[in-house]
């Protein structure tokens, strides 16, 4: 694995640099997105972790300033070769396991699973982890609710494709321009490596499992992340205590391997990992923005692993002149079937209208037979005042899986902040 990985890194590079001339633009423009509250995910978690979208809104901000300020450096310091310095040095940078990076955005979505359960944990971004959760936590909502512990496990991949999703949006909508071609080429091919690394025995899992020692709060929350997703999918109601004793004699063995699932989750599992391909089916890799003239678009596909299955979905984007829209058909799939949904966006100057329809598996279990529909409903408002934008969001939605909303029953949110915006020629 650590040859793809490299060759993963390598190809991230090269078509990086192929892409840079696609934002030579001597004017930068992004903003810092400040998540105040939202409620009642705030208050009911003691703000112990963020919610998926303020992570993204932190992780972008994070990203933006940085890149920001090596665009600057290679430009008026680093010579005659400066901006294709800065694109190296912003590609190392993207890998980095630093707070607020994608690394800690990964961990953090696992994390707003577990807060929302009242699940105590602490993000280990540095090793890749989740750390200091109790075992009888995890036996007692593997025992409570079984989809949201395999929603748990999927929701660090699903909280980097989110986060892609919205920056590609800042770059349509709202014409943020800051590099950002590292961002999408990494964050896809990690999700497409974590999915590689779980169809076969993996010695760097096994390593990982037998180089724990015996405190708990040690290790790992998720063990590897699709493969445990997947166990749980195909045994609901299993106890989490079946994974059986920990190598060290202390507490349970948290990392299920390859050769621990059934023939069929195995190649539920590779059809999980040809399918992350989809995500690559996405022009903003290549440095296409938008297409069009009067009418300008966008498109691409994304996969995501649900609490139930898996959804595949195409993304298209629009805008006229002031009024900007988002659409994305899906396809959901679990053993029994497929169903289906529609998430529409509608924008106009500072407001936002989101709806969205699907039906999906009755109980948000893989071998559920019975539908449900569910739908969302969303408005989002964000006067800008000279350089500042106070936003205020309000979603509600029934039960259903939605990608980037921790809930899976029925919620209301409201969440508030500000955005500043910067410009610099």
């Amino acid at each position: 694995m650590k040859s793809i990985l490299s060759i993963f890194f390598v190809l991230s590079f090269f078509t990086s640099f192929v892409s840079i001339s696609a934002q030579e633009n001597d004017s930068l423009f992004f903003y810092i997105d400040i998540p105040v509250t939202e409620y009642p995910f705030n208050w009911d978690t003691k703000y112990s972790a963020a919610s998926m979208q303020q992570s993204v809104k932190l992780t972008k901000s994070f990203y933006y300033s940085t890149h920001y300020g090596l665009e600057l450096l290679g430009r008026k310091h680093l010579g005659k070769h400066g901006k294709l310095i800065s694109k190296v040095l912003m590609t190392v940078f993207d890998f980095a396991p630093l707070p607020l990076s994608n690394t800690w955005l990964h961990e953090e979505s696992h994390r707003s699973i577990l807060a929302l359960h009242q699940i105590d944990s602490k993000n280990a971004h540095w090793s890749n982890a989740v750390k200091e959760v109790k075992d009888q936590d995890l036996i007692d909502l593997k025992s409570k609710s079984p989809e949201s512990l395999v929603r748990e496990a999927t929701a660090g991949n699903e909280g980097n494709l989110e986060f892609v999703l919205s920056v590609e949006k800042d770059v349509f909508f709202q014409k943020t321009n800051t590099w950002n071609y590292g961002l999408y080429w990494g964050n896809y091919m990690v999700n497409s490596f974590y999915l590689f690394g779980s169809t076969k025995d993996s010695k760097m899992l096994i390593n990982f499992k037998h180089g724990e020692d015996h405190n708990i709060d040690h290790r790992d929350a998720n063990g590897f992340d699709p493969i445990n997703a997947t166990y749980d999918l195909f045994n609901p109601f299993h106890s989490y205590a079946e994974r059986g004793i920990h190598p060290s004699g202390v507490g349970i063995d948290r990392y299920v391997e390859h050769k621990d699932l059934s023939s069929e989750a195995q190649k539920f599992l590779k059809r999980q990992f040809r399918l992350s391909f989809l995500n690559f089916a996405d022009l903003n890799l290549f440095g296409i923005d938008e297409l069009g003239k009067n009418i300008k678009y966008n498109i691409s596909l994304r996969h995501h692993m649900t609490s139930f299955g898996h959804s595949v979905e195409g993304n298209v984007f629009f805008k006229m002149n002031e009024i900007g829209g988002f659409i994305s058909p899906k396809i959901y799939k679990n053993r029994a079937a497929k169903f289906f949904g529609l998430d529409m966006e509608l924008r106009y100057k500072w407001a936002m209208l989101r709806l969205a329809a699907w039906e999906q598996p009755e109980n948000q279990l893989y071998a559920d037979v019975e539908k449900k529909l569910g739908g969302l409903i969303g408005l989002n408002i964000s006067p800008q005042i000279k350089n500042v934008s106070p936003y205020l969001n309000f979603t509600m939605k029934s039960q259903g899986w939605v990608a980037g909303n921790p809930y899976l029953k029925e919620n209301i949110s409201v969440d508030v902040g500000i955005k500043v915006h910067f410009q610099k020629k």
